[in-house]
C-alpha cells in the first residue's frame, strides 16, 4: 500500500511545474473565495469537506513551483555562464594563431564565405576545430578533398572587428577543396 503510494507520489512530482501552479492556483482559490462565490460555482460543500487536503496541495505545490523557478534560473544563469567562457576561450584563441591556422581563418574571409573544405587529419584544422573556432559541418567528404567546415559565429564577428588577427608571415589562405572538371 505505502510502495503503491509513494510510486504515485513521485509519478506527481515528475509533472511540469506548469501544474504544480495549477494545482496551486486553484486550491488558493478554493480556500481564499467568498463563501457565496464557492455557492455559485457549486463548489462550497467540496471545500468545506475537504479544506485540509486543499490547504496541503497549496502548500506542496507552492515550494515545489518556487524551486522549479529557481531550478530554471539557476541552469539560465549556467548556460549564459558556459558560453560567455567559450567566447573568451575563443578570443584568446584567436589571439595567438598560427601562421597555418591564420592561412585556413583567411579563406572565409578572402572569400567571403562561413564555409571552407579542409582536410580533417590536418593538425592545423583539428585545432581550430576542438577550439570550436570551426566546426565539421557535413559528415560527406573525401579523405582527398576535405570535409566542409565552417567558421564559428563568434569567430567571425570577432574576427571581422580584429582583421589584423589574420596578419602573418604570409599572405596566402587555404582550402583543401581540389578544382572541380565540371566547373
Amino acid at each position: 500500500m505505502f510502495a503503491e503510494f509513494a510510486k504515485s507520489f513521485f509519478e506527481f512530482l515528475k509533472l511540469a511545474p506548469r501544474y504544480f501552479i495549477a494545482f496551486g492556483v486553484i486550491a488558493a482559490f478554493l480556500l481564499f473565495s467568498s463563501e457565496k462565490t464557492l455557492k455559485q460555482l457549486s463548489v462550497f460543500e467540496f471545500t468545506q469537506n475537504y479544506r485540509q487536503f486543499i490547504g496541503l496541495t497549496l502548500i506542496v505545490t507552492v515550494p515545489l513551483f518556487l524551486v522549479s523557478i529557481f531550478a530554471d534560473t539557476i541552469e539560465v544563469i549556467k548556460r549564459w555562464w558556459r558560453k560567455r567562457k567559450f567566447y573568451r576561450e575563443t578570443e584568446e584563441r584567436l589571439n595567438n594563431l598560427t601562421e597555418d591556422e591564420k592561412q585556413i581563418l583567411r579563406y572565409y574571409f578572402a572569400k567571403q564565405t562561413r564555409g571552407n573544405k579542409l582536410r580533417i587529419e590536418d593538425g592545423g584544422v583539428q585545432g581550430l576545430v576542438a577550439a570550436g573556432i570551426i566546426y565539421r559541418s557535413a559528415d560527406l567528404g573525401s579523405v582527398l578533398e576535405g570535409f566542409a567546415h565552417n567558421i564559428n559565429d563568434h569567430a567571425w564577428n570577432y574576427l571581422y572587428v580584429h582583421p589584423h588577427l589574420l596578419e602573418g608571415s604570409t599572405n596566402f589562405y587555404r582550402t583543401d577543396e581540389r578544382p572541380s572538371l565540371w566547373k
